[in-house]
């Protein structure tokens, strides 16, 4: 399981949210979002046992926050024993507090404020975490949170709970403090890895284009690739630099009726053509969609790669 968003509430799995084209908020991309909804984000149906994140979130003067829980990332499982939200969770406490705390299983379990550790209002925070569950019968479950590359708490020995596990937590509820450049993954990520957008070249397409920019498929199986243009990253980076992900976004992506509802991502390299994940369509026509896998090669075995989207039913 992998998630990668640079900024975009669109790619969510929750109506609601609102995406800030400002570099001010994410200087990497441009974009970031809110999202409304407490313990809601994204969907997802396979159970882990390990949780890897990273995001950025801006903090505002604490003058520009209301009292409250206003940043959330992490994992939800739904159920009346063991259950709840795993993870980063951040509140403003007073006019002159504000909290971070690990969550495990729905409550807090450890609790910084800005008088134990360094924070930087009116500026962009780094986050990177890891949550592993508990064994069968064991509470060796565990956890850790680096903020702006600094470890600022830690817990072993933790009954964490995350077998069916249903949802990724991606929860701003203020616009003051928009979230953005979030990976989630069940497999280890670095705190160095970071969201890089790849250029396209012109679709290959048999769905309909609709000459604003936009492609409409009108039966099952219909697709779309386009090339990737590594030049310049190679020339910025480096042909060696390693890709660990890769994520094939639509937006707007949405059905108009109930025949195609959903679009599977593809990859095509030297003929061979690969199926990733299906994401189900919503009907909202602001909606979009993203497909995300892990990857293990560098930027040069890129060069020639199609990435886009199939139809499905």
């Amino acid at each position: 399981m992998r998630y990668i968003n640079p900024g975009y509430a669109e790619l969510l799995d929750v109506d609601g949210g609102t995406t800030i084209e400002d570099a001010t908020y994410n200087p990497l991309n441009g974009v970031a979002f809110t999202q409304p909804t407490d313990n809601d984000g994204v969907n997802f149906g396979s159970t882990v046992n390990e949780l890897y994140g990273k995001f950025d979130i801006y903090l505002p003067p604490l003058s520009d926050l209301s009292t409250d829980y206003f940043a959330k990332v992490g994992i939800f499982k739904p159920g009346n024993t063991n259950a709840g939200f795993n993870g980063v969770a951040i509140s403003k406490y007073s006019s002159s507090y504000i909290n971070l705390k690990a969550f495990v299983c729905g409550s807090s379990d450890k609790t910084v404020t800005n008088r134990d550790v360094q924070f930087n209002f009116g500026s962009i925070h780094h986050f990177f975490f890891y949550f592993k569950a508990r064994g069968e019968s064991k509470a060796d479950g565990e956890y850790f949170i680096y903020m702006n590359g600094i470890k600022v708490m830690e817990g072993k020995d933790k009954w964490i709970y995350m077998d069916n596990a249903s949802r990724l937590v991606i929860y701003a509820a203020s616009v003051a403090a928009p979230i953005s450049n979030v990976i989630l993954s069940d497999s280890p990520i670095d705190m160095r890895e970071r969201i890089t957008p790849v250029p396209l070249g012109t679709p290959v397409t048999d769905m309909v284009d609709r000459g604003d920019g936009t492609y409409l498929a009108e039966s099952a199986g219909q697709q779309i690739l386009q090339t990737v243009d590594v030049a310049s990253l190679i020339t910025s980076f480096g042909g060696a630099s390693q890709v660990t992900g890769i994520a094939v976004a639509g937006n707007p992506a949405y059905r108009t009726a109930e025949g195609l509802t959903s679009l599977i991502g593809i990859s095509k390299v030297n003929g061979t053509q690969t199926e990733h994940g299906t994401k189900t369509l919503r009907t909202s026509t602001t909606a979009g969609a993203i497909d995300c896998h892990a990857v293990d090669i560098t930027l040069s075995e890129m060069v020639g790669m199609q990435l886009g989207w199939k139809a499905g039913v």
